[in-house]
Parts: structure tokens; sequence; C-alpha cells
């Protein structure tokens, strides 16, 4: 048990508050408590990291934009995130329909020609065994999705805002004398950061026993802003504030902690009849 010590006003009474101390490296057993699963074992593989390792806003972008074969092995994971589990939830599945329905764009159609057209002109694309290789060469459309308003769950909690992914298995061929796309499969996947960039965005309000909601979190930044602490003591007795900066300073104190890129397994599946020959 810790002693929290506050004043109302300066030169005032001061007030003593009994309060649990909460370790941030707590967090993903409150999450287990809720009965999260995938979250958990992301910010596990995050504090399990070391030495620390911050991403920069440079790198960040890098990663994310940039070409996915030049992520290092130790800053990405590929094998906790599972499509089966994210398809659990309305906000991938939703946009699953609409990439299995709309991948084929002109904006798709173009990108897989830019695909085709690298390392001299290709003539199979998807056959990749590494998810980095299938990222880099054999995408040709994706989304991204997610809100802060969404419900906080275990999805918001392990992916939040996120990249779905269309990359395609198939083969160049000629139909009537001219070059088509045989498109063998499609393949849905995720692909996300799992950092701690920007020191000020909120994280939630946590305890040893999960996160506060979003209606009872506003309350708590009520009287926490109008210095009711008694009330809030009463209230919400071992709850704190959490940011990314938070993170940060356990990186500092404690020299573990990494962020990476998150990337799901692939989900392979039949094209719509209509998309199985791309013309080029």
């Amino acid at each position: 048990m810790s002693i929290f010590k506050t004043k109302t006003v300066k030169g005032g009474k001061t007030t003593e508050i009994e309060t649990d101390i909460f370790y941030l490296n707590q967090i993903p057993d409150a999450m287990e408590k809720m009965g999260w699963e995938m979250a958990p074992k992301l910010m596990r593989h995050w504090f399990n990291t070391k030495p620390a390792y911050t991403f920069t806003e440079e790198v960040k972008t890098k990663y994310v934009t940039g070409k996915a074969i030049d992520i290092p092995n130790e800053r990405m994971n590929d094998s906790i995130i599972k499509m089966q589990w994210a398809l659990k939830y309305k906000q991938p599945k939703d946009v699953m329909d609409v990439l299995i329905n709309g991948w084929a764009s002109n904006a798709g159609i173009d990108q897989l020609k830019i695909q085709l057209e690298k390392e001299g002109g290709k003539k199979t694309l998807g056959y990749e065994n590494d998810i980095r290789e299938i990222d880099t060469f054999s995408v040709v459309n994706s989304r991204r999705f997610g809100s802060k308003f969404d419900t906080i769950d275990d999805w918001y909690g392990a992916m939040g805002n996120s990249n779905m992914k269309v990359a395609v298995k198939g083969h160049v061929d000629k139909l009537n004398n001219k070059d088509v796309f045989v498109t063998e499969q499609i393949g849905m996947y995720l692909k996300d950061t799992y950092d701690f960039v920007g020191s000020n965005e909120p994280l939630g309000i946590w305890s040893k026993n999960g996160i506060l909601d979003k209606v009872s979190s506003v309350d708590y930044a009520a009287l926490y802003a109008s210095g009711s602490w008694m009330v809030l003591w009463i209230k919400y007795n071992g709850y704190v504030p959490v940011i990314n900066d938070s993170f940060r300073k356990w990186q500092k104190k404690h020299n573990e902690g990494g962020d990476f890129m998150v990337f799901s397994d692939i989900l392979w599946m039949d094209p719509l009849p209509q998309n199985r020959i791309i013309h080029l």
C-alpha cells in the first residue's frame, strides 16, 4: 500500500490517501482479467524486448510505408495476431468484406502492374515465404481503419487503428493473345505498429483489475481536474491514467521495452469469379 499526498490549495491542509501501487508491467495481467487474449500477448512482447528500443517518427514511417523487407527480425512479430481471431470483431470483418469485393479497382490493378514490373519483370506473385516479402512484392490494395470511438475490447487494445492488406497469388498468362493475370488466391492480413511514439497520447485509465470504460474515464478526468481526491479514491481507488510517456519513462528506468511492427498471418481464399482474370 502506498500513501498519496495532495493539497487542495497552496499552504492548505495535506490530505493523505492510501492507494495500491500499480506497476506498468501489470497491465497485461489486467487485460487477461478482462478476458482479453491478444492485447496482453503484444504488450508482453514489448516488455520482453531488451535492451529498450524506441521508434522515431522517421523509422516508424519507413517501416509502415517503405519496403517491409528492410524491417529487421528483431523489430517485427508475425506469430501473435491471427486473422481467425481478428474476424471475431466487426471492424476488421467489415473491412475485409469491402476489400474482397473491391480490391481489383483501377487503383488495385495499377498496383498489380507495378508489382509485376519489379525486379525486371515478374511472372508470378504471392509465392514468397516471408510476410515481409509478401508485403513488399505482392500487395495490391489496402485499407486503414479504426477509431478512438470504437468499443474498448481486445481488438481495441491489441490493434486499434490498423491496416488490412490484400496480397495476390497467381501468374501471368495469355488470353486471346493479350496478357492477363490469373488470380489463384487473394490473401488478407493485418499490418500495424506497436509503439509509443507521441508522449501525451492517452492510453486509458488502468488498475490491476482492468481499464475504465469511456464514460467512467470522463468522470475520472473531471474529478481529477477538480481536485476531488476523496471522491476519486472512493470511486476509482487503484486506477491511474496511462499515456505513451509512461512507457517511455519505463524504458529509461529499466532499459527494457521495444517498439515493433505487427503482422498477422495471411488468410488465403479464392477470388470472386469476376476477379479471377485481370486484364493487364
